[in-house]
C-alpha cells in the first residue's frame, strides 16, 4: 500500500473512531436526571471569566481546561479528601454559569464519573507524596491530568486525538530520519519528540494535554507509581527540549494543508464519508481554504483587541502599581507625560500591528490543494522545501556582528526616551511592554503564516520593519515564558477576586437550593 493511500485510509479510520467515542460520551450526558443550573449569579460569573481568561492569555481551545484546573485547585487540598462529596455536580454548575457549558446538557450520572475520577486522582496525589515526587511535580501532574481527563468526559474531541496520530505517521515518512535526527540521542527520542512537535504545532497542546494523550497512548498506569513518576519526568523534559522545539518548527512550515483538515474535522461531522470522494472532498477543501481566508481576519481582530485588553490589564496593575509610587516617592509628583505614554503606547502599537499583515494568495491556495491531494489521493509524495542543516554552526564573528546590530534598535528607543525625559524605571516599564506587545504582535501574524506554504520574498521596507521588530520580539518572548511562570496578575485576581467571589456564589446558590426545598415541604 502507497504512504499516501496508507495516510488515507489511517486518517478515515481514525476519525470515525473518534466521531464514535464522542457520540457515545455525549450520548450518555442526555440519559437520566439532568441536573439544573440556577440563574442566580450567572451574569456576574460569566463576566468575570470574561476578565480572567483576558489575563490568562492562552489559546482557546485550553480555556475550558484551564477553568476546570482553576476549580480543582481552588476547591480542594489535595492532602485531604474533605470537600470532594458533591464536586463533580458543583463543577458543572460553575462551569455552566461562567458560559463554557449549555444548561441541561448534562445528568447526574456524568456528575458521578467526575467525582469518581476526583476520588481517584486524590488516591494517586497521596502515593506520589509517598514515593520520591516533590509537592510542586505531584500537585502538577495530577491537576494537569485531571483536567484535561474531566474536560475530555464534558467536552469530548477526540478527532483532535486522531489528526494528531495521522499527521504523526504522515511526518514520520515525509520527513528523512537522518535530515532531522543526527544525535544518537536525537534518533533514540526522533519518534516521540516528533509526536510531541505534532500536538505542539498542528493543534497547539499545552503539556498537560500532550501528558494526558501520552499517558494513554504509553498505557501508563498512574497506579505504577515509579513508572508514573519517571514517564511524567520523561514527557516534562521531552515537552521543552531543543530538539522538541526544532521538530515543531519544521512541522509547523509544513503544517498549514493539515491545518485546514483540522478545521474541516471541527465544522463538519461527514468527513470520514468525505474522504471516500475526491473530487467532493477537494472542492469541500477549496471551500475551506477560501473560509479560513475570510476569517482570518476577524481572529486578527478578536486576537488584537484581547491582547491589548491583557496588555492594559497587565499594565494598571504591574506597571501603575510601580510607576506611580516611584514619582511620588523619588520624583515628588507624578510624571504625567511618560505615565500617559506608558498607558497609551504598547496598545496603539498592537493596533497598528495588522497594518502590515496581509492575506495569503491564490498561489498558496492552489499550493495547500496540491499538497493535499498528492499527501491523500495519489502516490507521489508532496514537495518538502528545504528542512534546513541542523549541522549548521554560526561563527562567533557573526554572532557578534548579530550581537551589536541586535542593539542598535534598542540603542534608538533609549534616546528617544531620554529625549522624552523618562527616568529609569519608566524606561523600563516602556521596554517591557513594547516587547510584551511585539511578541503577541508576533504571535497573531502567525494566524496568516499558519495557513502558508508558499513563502514569499520579503521586500526592503519589511526588512527593515524586521530589523527593528526582531529585538523586541525575541526580549517579549523572553519575558512572556517568564511571566506565563508566574502570571503574577492572574494570582491576583485568583485569590482578591475568584476566590470570594465564587465562594459568594456557591452560598448564595446552597442559600437558594435550601429556600426551594423548604417551599416543596410546605406545599
Amino acid at each position: 500500500m502507497s504512504h499516501s493511500h496508507s495516510l488515507l485510509t489511517l486518517l478515515k479510520q481514525q476519525l470515525e473512531a473518534a466521531r464514535t467515542r464522542d457520540e457515545a460520551i455525549r450520548a450518555a450526558h442526555t440519559t437520566g436526571q439532568q441536573i439544573q443550573v440556577p440563574g442566580t449569579g450567572r451574569k456576574v460569573a460569566s463576566a468575570y471569566e470574561q476578565l480572567r481568561n483576558a489575563a490568562e492569555y492562552t489559546e482557546d481551545h485550553l480555556l475550558l481546561q484551564r477553568a476546570i484546573r482553576r476549580f480543582y485547585k481552588r476547591n480542594f487540598s489535595l492532602f485531604t479528601k474533605r470537600g470532594i462529596q458533591g464536586i463533580g455536580e458543583e463543577l458543572i454548575v460553575e462551569l455552566t454559569q461562567a458560559g463554557y457549558l449549555r444548561s441541561g446538557d448534562f445528568n447526574s450520572d456524568t456528575a458521578q464519573k467526575i467525582q469518581y475520577l476526583c476520588e481517584q486522582y486524590m488516591h494517586i496525589y497521596s502515593e506520589l507524596r509517598g514515593a520520591d515526587a516533590t509537592p510542586a511535580e505531584a500537585n502538577d501532574w495530577v491537576l494537569s491530568i485531571l483536567s484535561v481527563e474531566t474536560e475530555a468526559i464534558l467536552n469530548p474531541h477526540n478527532n483532535l486525538s486522531a489528526l494528531a496520530y495521522a499527521a504523526y505517521h504522515h511526518y514520520l515518512t515525509l520527513f528523512p530520519k537522518e535530515a532531522v535526527a543526527i544525535t544518537a540521542a536525537e534518533q533514540e527520542e526522533y519518534e516521540i519528540s516528533l509526536y510531541i512537535a505534532v500536538h505542539q504545532a498542528l493543534l497547539k497542546s499545552d503539556i498537560a494535554t500532550v501528558r494526558h494523550d501520552l499517558m494513554h497512548m504509553y498505557r501508563q498506569s498512574p497506579h505504577d507509581v515509579p513508572a508514573f513518576i519517571t514517564f511524567n519526568r520523561n514527557v516534562t523534559t521531552l515537552f521543552t527540549s531543543r530538539y522538541t522545539q526544532r521538530l515543531r518548527r519544521v512541522v509547523s512550515k509544513h503544517a498549514a494543508p493539515l491545518r485546514i483538515i483540522k478545521s474541516m474535522a471541527d465544522d463538519r461531522q461527514d468527513l470520514p464519508e468525505l474522504l471516500d470522494n475526491k473530487g467532493q472532498f477537494l472542492d469541500a477543501y477549496d471551500q475551506q481554504v477560501a473560509t479560513e481566508y475570510k476569517q482570518v481576519h476577524r481572529r486578527l481582530n478578536r486576537g488584537i483587541v484581547k491582547s491589548i485588553i491583557f496588555i492594559f490589564i497587565t499594565k494598571v496593575v504591574i506597571g501603575v502599581g510601580i510607576e506611580v509610587p516611584y514619582d511620588l516617592l523619588v520624583v515628588g509628583s507624578i510624571a504625567l507625560l511618560p505615565l500617559g505614554i506608558n498607558l497609551l503606547f504598547p496598545p496603539l502599537y498592537m493596533a497598528s500591528l495588522k497594518l502590515g499583515l496581509k492575506v495569503p494568495s491564490q498561489a498558496n491556495a492552489a499550493a495547500l490543494h496540491d499538497y493535499v491531494e498528492k499527501a491523500l489521493f495519489t502516490s507521489e509524495r508532496p514537495i518538502v522545501p528545504s528542512l534546513g542543516d541542523p549541522k549548521r554552526s554560526v561563527s562567533i564573528f557573526t554572532k557578534w556582528m548579530y550581537a551589536v546590530l541586535f542593539l542598535i534598535p534598542f540603542a534608538i528607543t533609549v534616546y528617544g526616551l531620554w529625549l522624552l525625559h523618562f527616568n529609569w524605571v519608566q524606561a523600563v516599564i516602556f521596554f517591557v511592554f513594547l516587547s510584551t506587545a511585539s511578541f503577541l504582535g508576533f504571535r497573531l501574524s502567525n494566524m496568516i503564516r499558519e495557513l502558508e506554504l508558499v513563502s514569499h520574498n520579503a521586500n526592503f521596507l519589511s526588512t527593515v520593519r524586521d530589523f527593528f521588530y526582531l529585538p523586541f520580539i525575541l526580549v517579549g518572548q523572553w519575558l512572556s515564558s517568564k511571566y506565563a511562570r508566574v502570571n503574577a496578575v492572574a494570582h491576583v485576581l485568583d485569590v482578591m477576586i475568584e476566590l470570594p467571589l465564587k465562594t459568594v456564589l456557591r452560598l448564595i446558590r446552597q442559600w437558594t437550593r435550601f429556600i426551594k426545598e423548604k417551599h416543596d415541604e410546605i406545599y
